[in-house]
């Protein structure tokens, strides 16, 4: 295991600290924390902070660490909590990443170059040494919204361990080297759990976690009735080089300024003919939104009408985000037709 990865099996509440940040700095770089359940034959794993801005997961693993009223979890489990220095720089939770260095969600393929890289192939590594019977990859959203799951499978195992967690779950063919992507024998989901201030996802996350421990099949399928499901999501981009804004008034400087409420639009319904902001000059030629065919669709997806962007046709739109930087180095939302 790489020399900066800590494990820390059973630790006393007394020894976690007495708030998330001081129980980050105890912690100091990405750690492993093992928990020993009643029946130790059978492992989980719940993994969060793999973006240093995401705070929901690791503030639920430091509220059920730190509970003297917690019960012993019904099988083994084991929490990764990982970019913990970028999650200390200040303002705590203000930075996805290190500077200069890849987002930690894309390294989980080879080749695993780079500092990033080598954790990620060791974190699999370990994944694969505990065998567990279930993973979940805990996310706060871009944008303010509800929660929902994403899986790269629609295999009944990922559809019903989904399940426990949302009503709404996204099946995607999108490869980008996500931790759920990754095969450790296993079903691994992730769980958008909202905004990062959305008092709404700090409890989905401590659900999760309740789930996670107290349940004894994650795997009944009784629970996928009910549930929303979303197939092949498309990713709306901009193309490099591309400036974005976001104001009630196109930004001066900007080719692109989204409109400063584009969050509403969360899984919402977005009507076509719907106002999304102002263009420049080269109008979608800003954009690219490749279908799983690999060809562009965006044109039939979006239209520009004096200098302003609009839908074309009825779509639902997630992970809607208003901070330009990860518009920039990520993508501005994904999206499905409504049906």
């Amino acid at each position: 295991m790489h020399e900066s990865v800590k494990i820390i099996k059973d630790p006393e509440a007394t020894s976690i600290g007495h708030s998330v940040k001081e129980f980050l700095c105890r912690l100091g770089g990405p750690t492993w924390i093992d928990i020993t359940g009643h029946d130790t034959s059978r492992n989980r794993v719940f993994v969060t902070l793999l973006h240093g801005n995401e705070p929901s997961g690791v503030k639920a693993i430091f509220n059920w660490l730190i509970n003297p009223d917690r019960k012993t979890p019904l099988t083994n489990i084991s929490f990764f909590i990982c970019s913990v220095e970028a999650a200390l720089i200040d303002p705590d939770f203000s930075h996805r990443y290190l500077e200069n260095e890849p987002d930690m969600n894309r390294c989980f393929r080879p080749p695993f170059n780079g500092k990033n890289g080598i954790l990620a192939e060791q974190v699999l590594k370990r994944v694969q040494s505990l065998a567990p019977e279930a993973m979940i990859d805990v996310h706060n959203t871009s944008g303010s919204g509800p929660d929902f799951t994403i899986a790269p499978s629609q295999d009944d195992a990922f559809a019903a361990l989904a399940a426990n967690f949302s009503r709404r779950f996204i099946i995607t063919n999108i490869s980008l080297g996500s931790l759920m992507e990754a095969d450790v024998g296993c079903p691994i989901i992730t769980l958008e759990c909202g905004g990062s201030f959305d008092m709404s996802a700090d409890q989905t996350a401590i659900n999760a976690i309740e789930i996670m421990t107290t349940h004894d099949n994650l795997y009944q399928q009784a629970l996928r009735s009910g549930v929303s499901i979303y197939r092949g999501p498309l990713r709306f981009e901009l193309k490099e080089g591309v400036k974005i804004g976001f104001g009630e008034t196109p930004k001066e400087g900007c080719d692109v300024t989204l409109a400063a409420d584009i969050e509403k639009h969360n899984f919402g319904i977005t009507q076509a003919n719907d106002f999304l902001g102002w263009v420049g000059p080269a109008g979608l030629d800003y954009f690219t939104a490749i279908d799983d065919q690999g060809i562009d669709i965006k044109n039939q997806l979006f239209e520009v009408r004096e200098d302003k962007l609009f839908t074309k046709q009825t779509l639902r739109l997630f992970m809607v985000t208003p901070r330009p930087e990860i518009a920039t180095k990520d993508c501005l939302f994904y999206l499905v037709k409504a049906e």
